[in-house]
């Protein structure tokens, strides 16, 4: 299979770009190959226009690809696309897919394949800050720290640690996956004072866990607006809101960094499918579906992220549609697209972005 993917001048060097390279660049992995071309590659088995706005008719079956209809012209001129010109309309939502076939597309003529990324971003760690002084008699009680790092696995965590004292539980917190800043003392307790407060802001937490009546660092984490993970007791509890995670015992411990960690790597497990591969392969299993005259491979199950789809949501987009159904620059947009300006369109767009 030979996949054609049309790319107008003006959708290059940005993401549509770096997606149609993405096909070419992953086709022959499922059995095709890709050309990126501006006009029709008349030995390409199926087109697919990499913007919606420059779809037009070709020979071979063809599909678009459809994003951001965010008023009603454009939604009339997707519409106009796939009953007049495109085989197939392929969104990056169910949502889009859904405000289409409102608008009256026919559920035939629209599918949805979720976006993806390149899974180059990286979560940093969680940073965890301490500003306390250890003692010989244990009196911070470090040895909860120890005991969670025979415990559990603190890769998701960097300690920033300020004061004397801390090269045991360091290496220990180390050895259990954790990234450790030791900052130690100098001799000018004003100059450390400072770097400990240059250096709140980019805590993520306050860790305190002594029962000496409280950390006064604990105040300044509270002022520079850091959540606390800290003893519930001394004056920790005259601070209204002041306590964000109470912890007193090393299974207290382990269950607020569990939750803290866990939360993270939520976020991460909402894009974990979402990766090129898969979604060169679903636009190839689609392309193959439709040369073989062949029914479209089943929708996945999404489950709803945040809030779905309300009155107050639907009336949001009405207002918004509305709005911009009355904007002079969408208004010229959408002439522009019109098939008598398409070429004017392009060699004004080819103008621009030569210069």
């Amino acid at each position: 299979m030979k996949v054609n993917l049309l790319l107008n001048a003006n959708n290059r060097a940005w993401i549509i770009q770096k997606i149609a390279e993405r096909f070419r660049d992953q086709l022959p992995a499922f059995g095709a190959e890709a050309t990126i071309t501006e006009s029709v590659d008349a030995s390409a088995d199926v087109v697919h226009h990499m913007s919606w706005a420059f779809a037009e008719q070709t020979p071979q079956p063809s599909t678009m690809f459809i994003t951001h209809l965010d008023d009603p012209l454009k939604m009339q001129e997707a519409r106009a696309r796939l009953r007049r010109d495109v085989r197939l309309g392929i969104c990056m939502s169910r949502d889009t897919m859904q405000q289409l076939i409102d608008h009256g597309c026919p559920p035939s003529s629209v599918y949805f394949i979720g976006p993806a990324h390149d899974g180059l971003a990286r979560p940093r760690r969680i940073v965890l800050g301490l500003t306390t002084r250890l003692y010989p008699d244990g009196r911070k009680r470090e040895a909860l720290l120890h005991e969670i790092a025979e415990r559990m696995d603190l890769s998701p965590f960097e300690f920033q640690i300020f004061g004397i004292g801390w090269e045991r539980t360091a290496e220990r917190l180390r050895a259990a996956g954790a990234l450790v800043h030791d900052h130690g003392e100098s001799d000018d307790y004003r100059k450390d004072y400072q770097a400990i407060l240059e250096a709140l802001p980019r805590f993520d937490y306050y860790l305190y866990l002594g029962l000496d009546e409280g950390s006064l660092g604990t105040l300044d984490a509270l002022a520079a607006g850091v959540p606390t993970i800290v003893t519930p007791q001394g004056f920790h509890l005259d601070l209204p809101g002041g306590i964000t995670h109470a912890v007193l015992t090393a299974d207290d411990l382990q269950r607020v960094l569990t939750d803290i960690a866990a939360a993270k790597q939520t976020l991460w497990k909402a894009v974990e499918q979402l990766t090129w591969t898969t979604f060169v392969q679903r636009h190839a299993e689609v392309w193959r579906a439709l040369l073989a005259g062949a029914p479209l491979p089943a929708l996945p199950e999404v489950a709803v992220s945040g809030t779905e789809t309300t009155a107050a949501l639907d009336a949001e987009r009405r207002r918004l549609m509305a709005a911009n159904a009355l904007s002079p620059r969408r208004i010229l947009a959408s002439i522009s697209r019109l098939p008598a300006f398409r070429a004017l369109r392009r060699e004004v767009d080819k103008r621009r972005l030569k210069h």
